[in-house]
């Protein structure tokens, strides 16, 4: 069995999901009711107890009760496995809600995640992919207690989503941490609800800070040791001193379980992405409008630079800011109000950081000779554009409808939108249900769809005939050819009897 990215509220048995990206530990916040402050001296060594003994129960003590478990219900179609394994996979299914069969017929279930209050007003940030799609969200205090929640706004694209509850004014909170500078080594104890487990307490140590397959478009996420498991989702992991250094957002497991991998959303990210949800319900990030590439080392010697630094504009959106702006495809990147862009990550990142409408000043080279262009930006295409540039189609809406899968055919838009290569055609993937045979199949948006049991795909028209195709042929699931990233990789769909 291949070892994937699972988010971490479900992640056991043969059936596994992938997150948008995310979640186990750490990044940012400080102990219960405690005002920001500059970062105290970093402890070298893990914290004693006053019989010289190794614990972290003063600093459990101080911060866990204003961790909480995070309750929802949703309505799904009952997963085709036997009963006995309901428990195994920890969801709870109510009675059928309508439907002949009783099996087959929509089903209440029952999951959870994990959460952190983070001020007076009662405010709780959890995870986008713990409360998507979600009918009812509760949440459970430390003492037992549930109070009903409502999703102030989710975002996406760092899967963190902000709550709130009716909290008692003396309700515990922690803050986001300060310019908290993790070190690889550094001490961090997780507190979560894994496996409905609430408050439980695990440490490690920061294994990595992004890295190669570690990063997002976004932000690096944080890799630590602490042991995670599902239902750990949303949780924040933190640093000796109790502030909250991440939200546990995903694991990377071989077998399901946890393996002492996990990854989590940093705090400065994280206290970004919540201050607008709570502000206004949703993330607004500045848009450029280019294509971008990776500046190679031959690609440097051919323009002249002793470095391979920057991010080269292979392709100029029509009637987008950059356009307007003057950038021309070949303009190489080297910086963005003052701060040198070594790699195109940095570029999307900084861009995606600045708000619709700022201003900002791009250093340039073009043709040998380096310049400043000066754009206004725009903002980044949201669901609603995105499902006005894709349309609906007979087609897309049976894809949807039996196999909880939405594609589209590789327009400029979608390129841009997904960071497609131009060389690159298939359909791309543009919204997955979630447990769905799509999502167990390990497809997610932007992963696009190269072949068909061997067969190239063009459209979603094309997709859906091969497929239907298949099932003629009375086979139980397809080969996919899919595209992650710059990986081409095979898959199986399994194909939903009719």
């Amino acid at each position: 069995m291949s070892t994937k990215l699972l988010s971490s509220k479900r992640v056991m048995g043969s059936v596994f999901t992938a997150g948008v990206a995310a979640a186990i530990i750490a990044a940012g916040a400080f102990s219960i009711n405690v005002s920001a402050q500059a970062q105290a001296p970093r402890l070298l060594s893990p914290p004693l107890a006053a019989d010289g003994t190794l614990s972290f129960a003063d600093i459990v003590e101080r911060v866990s009760p204003a961790v909480v478990s995070v309750l929802v219900e949703r309505e799904v179609e009952r997963p085709q496995m036997p009963n006995e394994l309901e428990q195994f996979f920890q969801f709870r299914f109510g009675e059928p809600q309508g439907g002949d069969d009783g099996f087959n017929a929509p089903r209440r279930m029952e999951a959870q995640g994990a959460g952190f209050f983070i001020d007076r007003a009662g405010h709780v940030v959890t995870n986008n992919h713990v409360v998507l799609e979600a009918d009812v969200v509760k949440i459970r205090l430390a003492d037992g207690s549930e109070l009903n929640a409502e999703i102030v706004g989710r975002d996406e694209m760092t899967d963190l989503a902000v709550l709130k509850v009716e909290a008692a004014d003396n309700q515990p909170f922690v803050q986001f941490a300060e310019d908290v500078k993790l070190r690889v080594g550094d001490w961090v104890v997780a507190i979560g609800n894994p496996f409905g487990l609430g408050g439980t307490v695990t440490s490690g140590i920061v294994s990595a800070i992004g890295g190669q397959n570690r990063e997002g478009v976004y932000l690096d996420y944080i890799q630590i040791d602490a042991p995670i498991n599902r239902g750990n989702s949303g949780g924040p992991t933190f640093d000796l001193k109790g502030r909250v250094v991440g939200v546990n957002t995903a694991i990377y497991s071989p077998n399901g379980g946890s393996v002492g991998i996990g990854f989590a959303i940093p705090a400065k990210i994280a206290k970004e992405t919540v201050a607008q949800l709570i502000d206004n319900g949703s993330v607004s990030r500045g848009w450029l409008g280019v294509q971008i590439q990776p500046v190679t080392i031959e690609i440097a010697a051919a323009l002249g630079r002793k470095e391979a630094k920057g991010a080269l504009v292979n392709e100029v959106i029509e009637k987008t800011p950059a356009a307007k702006a003057g950038f021309k495809t070949g303009d190489l990147v080297l910086a963005l109000n003052g701060e040198a862009i070594d790699a195109p990550r940095d570029l999307t990142r900084s861009i995606a950081a600045l708000a619709p409408g700022d201003k900002a000043s791009v250093k340039i080279l073009r043709e040998g000779s380096e310049k400043i262009v000066n754009v206004t930006l725009g903002e980044r295409e949201g669901d609603t554009q995105v499902a006005e540039v894709i349309g609906t189609t007979e087609n897309d809406d049976s894809l949807a409808k039996d196999l909880g899968l939405r594609v589209s055919e590789l327009n400029t838009a979608m390129r841009q939108q997904f960071r497609v290569p131009e060389d690159v055609n298939g359909v791309v993937v543009t919204g997955v249900k979630p447990d769905s045979v799509s999502e167990t199949a390990g497809l997610r948006a932007g992963v696009v769809i190269l072949q068909v049991d061997g067969q190239s795909v063009k459209s979603g028209a094309d997709l859906k005939t091969k497929i239907d195709s298949a099932r003629k042929n009375g086979k139980d699931a397809v080969l996919l050819r899919i595209q992650i990233g710059e990986n081409k990789q095979f898959g199986a769909l399994p194909l939903k009897a009719e």
